[in-house]
């Protein structure tokens, strides 16, 4: 464990070095989450003050906007594939197999770095967002702020498990990145641009019980409107997931370099 901390410290640090990025980031996060405000209010009528659509105010629907969006932002999904594939198509994989550490767990921990730094500058810009256009969350309460920062965390590493995982798709394909392109359209379509409430009632338990809502839609639901039966149910969601997508991604890699040292490298 002591490894992948020493590669997630020296990650963050490399991330620390590309401010002027980051930077260049929040100011696109401010335009989309003024844009999405805008869209919204009209959708509601006016300021929408007062008028509830499937359960949710005008509020509850921004603010669930601008924790989708911290996830949508914080997350490069083909940066992150593509950081896989890239090693396998140009063989760099196989200098790394006899290296002291497992490749897939290095990735993970790199990225995540990369997140948390992103995440430093993007949830105190939707905070303040929040606050200037819509004033503070109705019945928020201080405790909430552990239980959302966890939801938060845990949704950013499973969505990297999840498009790390097709990146070592890689070992058969020559280009991954249509696949987290199609994850990525279910992931927006299903938890960014609304709450799977807006869906008819037959899809949504098929959403409830899907990735997106451990990724996406739990999270920005638990920002919206907070429960603690609904943060007990979005982590089990969300540890579920991560485990299963932890062996499924550890089993391809294990495939896939087996692949790799029978052709040689």
């Amino acid at each position: 464990m002591n490894k992948y901390l020493s590669i997630y410290n020296t990650s963050f640090r490399q991330e620390s070095k590309t401010l002027s990025n980051s930077l260049t980031s929040v100011i696109s996060f401010v335009v989309i989450i003024y844009i999405f405000q805008q869209l919204w209010q009209f959708i509601y009528g006016g300021s929408g003050v007062g008028n509830v659509i499937n359960g949710y105010t005008v509020q509850m629907m921004i603010w669930y906007m601008i924790m989708a969006e911290v996830l949508m932002y914080a997350v490069n999904a083909r940066a992150v594939t593509r950081s896989f594939g890239s090693d396998i198509k140009s063989g760099k994989i196989a200098y790394q197999l006899n290296k002291p550490y497992n490749y897939y767990a290095y990735q993970i921990s790199s990225q995540m770095a990369a997140i948390v730094w992103k995440l430093i500058f993007l949830v105190p810009t939707g905070i303040i967002m929040g606050l200037v256009l819509l004033g503070p969350i109705q019945n928020f309460s201080i405790t909430y702020v552990l239980p959302l920062i966890i939801s938060l965390l845990l949704a950013t590493l499973l969505t990297c498990i999840i498009y790390g995982t097709v990146g070592l798709l890689s070992f058969w394909i020559e280009e991954a990145t249509p696949f987290t392109w199609i994850i990525q359209k279910f992931q927006m379509l299903f938890g960014l641009f609304f709450p799977p409430e807006f869906f008819p009632t037959w899809l949504q338990p098929i959403i409830n019980y899907s990735p997106v809502y451990a990724m996406m839609s739990g999270p920005c639901k638990l920002l919206a409107n907070f429960s603690w039966d609904l943060f007990l149910n979005v982590t089990v969601s969300q540890g579920v997931y991560i485990i299963i997508f932890i062996v499924l991604g550890s089993m391809i890699y294990k495939i896939g370099t087996k692949k790799v040292n029978i052709h040689g490298g």
